[in-house]
């Protein structure tokens, strides 16, 4: 029987960390996600090289952009369009 609870209540604790992960996750990707070709899988990349804000990633230069993982030159020419900035 203790083992049963025990096991109950971990599961619980487990299930609730996850979730508040995820919420953090989803909370500070949600100003990033909306420029376009920011999704919520790599949204992590721009917050983790210090692109806490869109404004932040927009008032960076084309090359310190290409140094954080999975942007490339696509990405880049895009946001510019977008911006009216090419």
């Amino acid at each position: 029987m203790f083992i049963k609870r025990f096991l109950l209540n971990t599961k619980t604790s487990v299930l609730s960390i996850f979730k508040k992960q995820k919420r953090e996750l989803s909370d500070r990707c949600e100003n990033l996600t909306s420029i376009p070709g920011i999704g919520t899988k790599n949204c992590n990349n721009f917050y983790d090289a210090g692109y806490m804000t869109p404004e932040s990633i927009i008032s960076a230069s084309d090359e310190e952009l290409l140094t954080i993982p999975g942007v490339g030159i696509s990405f880049v020419k895009k946001l510019r369009k977008t911006l009216g900035r090419v």
